[in-house]
């Protein structure tokens, strides 16, 4: 009884852990992610859980989350450069190990039961805001914090904060999420004045980040929260509505660095300038170009990198830079063609649908991530692999769980 107890325990703090991977530098949570996946394995053999025993609902969810995986590792066979395709394939690795992991725990109601769930949340965010002003801080005592701060503070986080470095798509994701956990920790009575500075924090930092999709959506996600909450007034909605765009409308115009990225749609239609969007529609020519070649199994996990910088040597464009498809649709249609894009908006649109149980906030972060798969290859970098894997599969067990019930 003892051990058993013990045991609850640890596999609550190792799966409470997860939300707190903000505050980890990127080399420690695949450890992390290995023990919640062992102590998943042996919790799944204590109790002697067998796949075939499980129901079609939980057996068809599993197969759907582990068959992009699937296909991705099959598609090695017909790669030529094994070594990269194992080097992608290895940092692919969540997609497999969550949707197992959330399928063997799935009689363990303790760790689908909201109060836990809303703990996990609450670390989550905390452990987000925490990151954002211990940066600021470490800035400040750099000297960093000056009248160009806003400018160079998007350029600091990528190449001056060591193992915590990180691309600041990426810091936007972490600060929307948590943004969106806020609405449901509000509630907590308590947390209220505390989630109101931090949301400030937040959305100050947001715009720091300047990234004009993250601001984008930032906006579209609250007008619709605001909208469709039959809760809120009407008075209210509309006060949120003119609030919402006036700071879209002083920031894309006084902010310089945020100014600059909406300006780059003034040269949409010149291909010639080197904008961040002019960058994405030659990526955009270049990948119907490869998959034109070969589009229904594509050319492999491992051959994706070599096809690309074929193509876009062989455009002045490039200036001999390697750029990835800054869109992850492309990129698998590159890699499996489009039998794995089909797999791919399958595995999408099976969780997509389970979050519609799960209300407003699981909607709006699979939206959320998907989003941002149209201008970036958010699967290809370690922390956008574990943060969509994690978050989409333990929604979808969480779902499945709880509407049994």
């Amino acid at each position: 009884m003892v051990r058993s107890n013990i045991f609850k325990i640890v596999l609550e703090i190792l799966f409470l852990n997860l939300f707190l991977f903000p505050i980890y530098p990127e080399n420690f949570e695949p450890l992390f992610i290995g023990l919640f996946f062992i102590f998943g394995i042996y919790y799944a053999a204590k109790k002697r859980i067998g796949i075939l025993k499980a129901s079609k609902n939980f057996i068809s969810l599993l197969i759907v989350n582990t068959s992009l995986f699937t296909l991705l590792l099959i598609s090695l066979l017909y790669s030529n450069n094994l070594d990269f395709g194992l080097e992608f394939i290895f940092r692919l690795l969540p997609l497999l190990i969550f949707p197992i992991v959330f399928f063997l725990l799935k009689d363990n109601k303790d760790i689908y039961r909201n109060k836990l769930f809303v703990r996990g949340k609450m670390l989550f965010y905390f452990s987000t805001l925490t990151l954002f002003l211990s940066i600021f801080i470490i800035f400040y005592f750099r000297g960093f914090v000056t009248e160009n701060y806003f400018l160079n503070y998007s350029y600091r986080i990528i190449f001056q904060l060591g193992k915590y470095s990180m691309h600041p798509i990426y810091a936007s994701i972490l600060t929307l999420i948590s943004l969106i956990f806020s609405i449901s920790l509000f509630k907590i009575k308590g947390f209220k004045y505390l989630i109101i500075l931090g949301n400030i924090i937040l959305t100050i930092n947001l715009f720091l980040l300047s990234r004009k999709s993250a601001i984008i959506i930032m906006c579209l996600l609250f007008l619709f929260f605001f909208f469709f909450n039959k809760k809120i007034k009407f008075r209210l909605k509309f006060f949120f509505s003119l609030i919402i765009a006036f700071l879209f409308t002083v920031t894309i115009k006084f902010i310089p660095d945020i100014s600059n990225r909406f300006n780059d749609i003034y040269n949409l239609f010149d291909t010639s300038k080197s904008t961040s969007t002019n960058l994405r529609i030659n990526l955009f020519n270049l990948s119907i170009d490869a998959i034109k070649e070969k589009p229904f199994l594509g050319y492999g996990i491992g051959d994706n990198k070599d096809v690309l910088s074929v193509l876009e040597n062989q455009n002045d464009f490039f200036k001999g830079n390697y750029y990835n498809t800054h869109n992850q649709f492309l990129s698998f249609l590159i890699s499996i063609g489009f039998l794995g894009l089909f797999i791919f908006v399958l595995f999408l649109y099976k969780n997509w649908k389970s979050a519609i149980t799960g209300g407003y906030e699981q909607l709006s972060i699979i939206f959320l991530f998907i989003f941002f798969m149209f201008i970036e290859n958010i699967l290809e970098r370690q922390s956008g692999v574990i943060y969509f894997s994690f978050f989409i599969n333990y929604f979808s067990f969480y779902n499945a769980v709880n509407n049994l019930k």
